[in-house]
């Protein structure tokens, strides 16, 4: 006889499967995101291998790539958290708060000459879905709003 207690069983997620196609979007920047830090880091890496210039290299590496790796973090665990326990227009709210800047930044990336293609494509193509998804969700809860919260 299967058990009842919540414990064991986890409730039904209360989200939309769009929730959580954004937090595996998401989770992709994020994977891009820390191999992006790591590439630079080897090629840092790769010019000089001494102790002292790669741990710099890679503090900077890795201080550089957390304004990238922390909003993909915190954006995937809020489209997560939307898609398992419903969505709160705080969870939109913050996604456009973290992801609209990387728009910009993706197109000025673009723009630059020595900096390869992939490095503004790839965020420019998970900024802007996670914006939309953001968005028409906002709209949709002010157009559709839920009947139960609890």
């Amino acid at each position: 006889m299967p058990s009842r207690d919540p414990l064991l069983r986890p409730a039904l997620p209360r989200g939309r499967p769009a929730d959580r196609l954004a937090a595996g979007l998401a989770a992709l920047g994020l994977v891009g995101s820390t191999l992006a830090t790591l590439w630079f880091f080897l090629g840092f890496f790769e010019t000089d291998p001494a102790w002292a210039p790669a741990s710099s290299a890679f503090l900077l590496s890795l201080g550089l790539g957390a304004f990238a790796i922390i909003p993909c973090a915190v954006t995937m665990r809020l489209c997560w958290t939307a898609w398992r326990h419903g969505f709160q227009p705080a969870h939109a709210l913050w996604t456009l708060f973290l992801m609209a800047p990387w728009i910009g930044l993706a197109v000025v990336a673009g723009r630059s000459d020595w900096l390869p293609l992939w490095l503004s494509a790839g965020p420019l193509l998970i900024a802007i879905p996670l914006c939309l998804w953001a968005s028409v969700s906002l709209w949709l809860e002010r157009v559709n709003p839920p009947t139960d919260k609890g």
